[in-house]
């Protein structure tokens, strides 16, 4: 029997391949082609592995830790539990490899590492120094089935090494509130802790002196498990404090004490902004300030954070790992996107601006970062093979926190949009107007990528010096604000009813949607960072800034023939 929906997908890459080369675009050619050979390798067929469908599949987990990184692995090993599986943790190398699959943390430290297709890395060294970032270590690093690293830093330097997206997944480490309710109650015997290596470090040495000479300090190294657990509870502060000049922050430590309910003092870092979690929990001072340092304990210890505030970071750690790693597990298709859709997400209650990113396309995230939209909120978003599919589902995810938290409009903005100076003025124009016309339109749309020429204009206004279009169709989901009508066709998705060229979540939205009431302005209010890449499609935005300038002019034409007939 032909297949005919094949048929059709090579007839429509055929044509889309004849129009680079009619275009002299050869370059885009050849990165959709290595787009599209990347999304295969990956599996880019929409079933995930039995384990994700079949709840009676029970996977055998297996976590490699050195005895430093067990309260990593604690979290890996809990959360594997929740899903049903089976965990062990060990910190040697097995006699043979037995489990399904491995999670080794610091692979660089154990002598064998599983098989290649079993195994996924997680790397944990940060790139301010490069001692371990041997050749040998990134050819690991590349022959393994993922990568995972917990510093969004570090993805910087791996993909200067070719390890890139979407072969690197990004997992900060988190905290787990209920990490040490196996423990008795510790009594406060330590006024100020300090663990972790310090004699090799003269900097750390340099300012644990400073801390000596005006407070108890309790030091303890190569101390792991309960008894390290047990050191940490009997503190009143513990004081983080670098390796490295210019370091990331060390955010198991951070995380482990704030999960025994212990309040930390730390060194600022380059990279603290990206764990707001953490705000209220730990007291940080500027890196290297001995007089900062010493002030900051001793504001800990005569005001203490309160014990709420710290569990309140650690909820938030725990929400967010879990959020994160079962991203990870729906990316590698071994958990069904299902889980990500009805859980709650790492989003406060009262966002309704939302800045849609993967954090592992770190040249994209780092142009958003440097012009970011004010009072928005940055989700990374689910990930999935074939890239269409995580954008649907990213969409159903933030979509479904909006209805859950009784919004009835939002703004999602993606993160190669290219918004205009005055954007912010634009933006209350525009949220006057849709008020104005409440019940009237479903999705704002910044820009529209590809006007079908079928598509209708409803009504043209002028608004407060703006004009305002109504159509019944769309393309593009760069810049968009959603009323209630528009979440729930986003929530109602489905990704298993068509394919890329019909189930896009764009396309869903503005073709096969009924009674769609589409408002743009024009000119479009947005467009394309000319600068970045497609993590969809694996091509460069040129190619769409001339399809959306096309559209644009499409657009004005229809709005002529439109006002002609009035």
């Amino acid at each position: 029997m032909i297949d005919t929906r094949k048929l059709r997908n090579l007839g429509m890459r055929a044509r889309n391949g004849l129009a680079y080369i009619l275009r002299g675009d050869l370059k885009g050619l050849k990165d959709r082609w290595h787009a599209l050979r990347r999304e295969r390798r990956l599996g880019g067929n929409v079933k995930p592995l039995p384990g994700a469908i079949l709840p009676g599949t029970l996977l055998q987990w297996c976590v490699m830790a050195t005895p430093h990184t067990l309260f990593i692995a604690h979290l890996f090993e809990r959360r594997l539990r929740d899903h049903g599986w089976g965990v062990k943790v060990i910190t040697e190398t097995p006699a043979e490899f037995d489990a399904h699959f491995y999670i080794v943390i610091c692979p660089q430290m154990f002598g064998q590492l599983p098989p290649p297709e079993r195994r996924f890395l997680y790397q944990m060294e940060q790139s301010v120094s490069t001692r371990w970032f041997t050749k040998e270590y990134m050819h690991m690093l590349l022959h393994s089935r993922a990568v995972l690293d917990y510093a969004l830093v570090n993805f910087e330097y791996l993909e200067k090494h070719e390890v890139i997206f979407p072969h690197t997944h990004y997992l900060p480490v988190g905290a787990d509130p209920d990490y040490g309710l196996d423990l008795e109650p510790q009594e406060k015997l330590h006024d100020v802790l300090f663990y972790g290596d310090a004699a090799s470090s003269p900097r750390r040495r340099k300012l644990l002196e400073a801390l000596k000479s005006r407070f108890s300090v309790h030091c303890c190294s190569e101390i792991f498990g309960d008894e390290m657990r047990r050191e940490i509870m009997r503190s009143r502060v513990v004081v983080n404090i670098h390796y490295y000049e210019n370091a990331l922050l060390e955010m198991p430590r951070i995380q482990e004490c704030l999960s025994l309910g212990v309040p930390v003092v730390s060194e600022g870092a380059q990279d603290q902004n990206d764990y707001p979690e953490l705000q209220g929990a730990v007291r940080f001072f500027p890196e290297g300030d001995e007089t900062a340092m010493l002030e900051a304990v001793a504001q800990a210890l005569a005001h203490p954070i309160k014990i709420e505030d710290v569990r309140a970071a650690a909820a938030k750690g725990w929400e967010r790992f879990c959020f994160m790693f079962d991203r990870f597990l729906v990316a590698t298709q071994m958990l069904h996107p299902a889980r990500l859709l009805n859980d709650a997400l790492p989003l406060p209650a009262h966002a309704t601006r939302l800045v849609l990113s993967l954090p592992e396309t770190i040249q994209r995230r780092r142009s958003y970062d440097a012009h970011p939209v004010a009072n928005s909120v940055t989700f990374d978003g689910v990930r999935y093979s074939p890239g269409w599919i995580g954008c649907g589902l990213s969409y159903g995810a933030m979509a479904r926190h909006a209805l859950r938290h009784q919004h009835d409009l939002i703004l999602i903005v993606e993160d190669d949009a290219a918004l205009p100076p005055d954007f912010e003025e634009k933006l209350s124009v525009i949220n006057a107007y849709l008020q104005a016309n409440a019940g009237e339109w479903d999705v704002f749309a910044g820009l529209i990528a590809d006007l079908q020429p079928d598509a209708s204009v409803l009504k043209v206004e002028t608004f407060n010096g703006l004009r305002f279009v109504t159509i019944d169709k769309m393309t593009s989901t760069v810049c968009n604000i959603y009323s209630r009508r528009g979440l729930e066709l986003l929530a109602a998705w489905n990704p298993a009813e068509g394919d890329a060229h019909t189930n896009t979540i764009d396309r869903y939205l503005g073709e096969h949607c009924a009674n769609l009431r589409v408002v743009v302005v024009l000119p479009f209010l947005a467009t394309l960072t000319e600068e970045l890449d497609s993590t969809l499609w694996g091509i460069g935005n040129r190619r769409y800034i001339d399809m959306i300038a096309d559209s644009e002019a499409r657009l004005e034409q229809k709005v002529a023939s439109f006002l002609k007939h009035q």
